[in-house]
C-alpha cells in the first residue's frame, strides 16, 4: 500500500493521517474547560491510572460524553451532506440548507410542548416526532423546487429557505406561547452538544453505522446514481429507489441529531466539498474521510464555543454558521460542483 503514487497523495494517507488528528483531539477536547486538566492526567484517566478523583469524575461524567457525542454529531452531519450531494448531484446540498434540520426540530419541540405543557403520554419519542416532521419539511422542499424531471440549484435553496423559515416560525411560535415550558428550547434550537450523555452515544453510533453500512453495500449504485439518472437507467439501476434509501436513512440520522443537539448547520455542506478534495469523489473513501474530518470540525467548533467564553458557552450552531457562512458564498459564487 503506497501514500504517494505518481506524485499525488493516495486518499489512505489523508484518512490515516486524520484518524491520528481524532485521538490528539479527543485529548486536547477533554483537556481542557472551565478547569483545564493537564494532558498526562487525561491520558492517565483513560487508562485508569488518574488517582484524582475530581479530574476522573470531569472527564468521565462531563467531557468525554460530550466530545465523543460532538465527534459523532459532526460524522452524521458531514455525511448526510456528502450523501445529499452525490445523489441530488447539487454541490449545495445539505440538511440545513433544504430544511431538514427546521423540520427535525420543529417534531421535537412538538413533542416537548406536547409533553410537558399538556401532559400528553405520547406513544412514540421525540426521535420519531423529529423524523416525521424531517420527512415532512423534505418532502415540501423537493415539491416546492421540482420543475419537471428536475431540481435546479437555484429551486432547490429558495425552497429549503421558504420551508425552513416556515417551520422555524412555527418553532419559534410554540416557544413563545409556552415560553415557561420551553425556556431551555431557545438554546438548544441554536445547537448545543452540552446534554449528551453516554446513553446517547449508543444511539448516536447506530445510525453512524447504518450511514457507513448502506454507502458500502450500495456504493457502485450510489456512484452510478450521482452520474446522472440517464446513466443510471441504461446501467440497470433504479435511481429513485437508491435516493429513496439514502434520503430517508439520512433524514432519520439527522432527525436523531436535531433531537439531542438542536440545529447545527454547514457541517453537511463545507466537510464534504473539503473531504472529496482530498480523497476523490468515490463514495467510500469520502464517507470515511466525512467521519473523520466532520467530527474534528464539530469537535473544534464546541470548543471554540465552550472554551473561549468560560464560563459561559456560545451556542455551537453559531460557531459553524460564522466559519460556514463564507465558504458557502465561495461554494455558491463558483456555481460548480467540486
Amino acid at each position: 500500500m503506497k501514500l504517494i503514487k505518481s506524485g499525488k497523495t493516495s486518499p489512505i494517507f489523508y484518512l490515516i493521517s486524520g484518524i491520528v488528528l481524532v485521538f490528539f483531539s479527543i485529548i486536547l477536547f477533554v483537556s481542557l474547560g472551565t478547569i483545564n486538566i493537564p494532558f498526562v492526567e487525561v491520558i492517565k484517566g483513560f487508562f485508569n491510572l488518574s488517582e484524582n478523583t475530581l479530574y476522573n469524575r470531569i472527564i468521565f461524567n462531563l467531557r468525554l460524553p460530550r466530545v465523543l457525542g460532538t465527534l459523532l454529531i459532526g460524522a452524521i452531519l458531514a455525511v448526510a451532506g456528502n450523501d445529499f450531494q452525490m445523489i441530488i448531484k447539487n454541490p449545495l446540498a445539505d440538511p440545513f440548507i433544504i430544511g431538514i434540520s427546521s423540520g427535525a426540530s420543529f417534531g421535537a419541540i412538538l413533542y416537548t410542548a406536547l409533553k410537558s405543557v399538556y401532559g400528553l403520554e405520547l406513544p412514540f419519542g421525540i426521535e420519531m416526532f423529529s423524523f416525521i416532521s424531517a420527512i415532512i419539511a423534505t418532502f415540501i422542499t423537493f415539491l416546492l423546487a421540482k420543475e419537471g424531471k428536475k431540481i435546479p440549484v437555484i429551486s432547490l435553496i429558495l425552497s429549503g429557505v421558504i420551508v425552513g423559515f416556515t417551520f422555524n416560525s412555527v418553532s419559534t411560535l410554540l416557544t413563545v406561547l409556552f415560553w415557561q415550558n420551553l425556556l431551555h428550547i431557545n438554546f438548544w434550537l441554536m445547537g448545543s452538544t452540552g446534554n449528551i450523555v453516554w446513553g446517547d452515544l449508543y444511539l448516536l453510533l447506530f445510525f453512524l453505522i447504518l450511514q457507513i453500512t448502506v454507502n458500502f453495500v450500495f456504493h457502485k449504485k450510489i456512484e452510478v446514481v450521482a452520474m446522472g439518472d440517464d446513466i443510471s437507467v441504461y446501467s440497470g439501476v433504479n435511481p429513485e429507489k437508491i435516493k429513496i434509501l439514502v434520503l430517508l436513512i439520512n433524514v432519520f440520522a439527522v432527525a436523531v441529531v436535531v433531537s439531542k443537539a438542536g440545529i447545527i448547520g454547514f457541517v453537511g455542506l463545507i466537510i464534504p466539498h473539503l473531504v472529496r478534495k482530498l480523497t476523490g469523489p468515490g463514495i467510500r473513501y469520502s464517507t470515511l474521510g466525512s467521519i473523520i474530518y466532520g467530527g474534528i470540525f464539530l469537535g473544534f467548533a464546541d470548543l471554540f464555543s465552550r472554551y473561549l467564553f468560560r464560563p459561559t458557552e456560545l451556542p455551537i450552531g453559531v460557531t459553524t454558521s460564522i466559519v460556514g457562512a463564507p465558504i458557502f458564498i465561495i461554494i455558491m459564487k463558483r456555481g460548480r460542483k467540486i
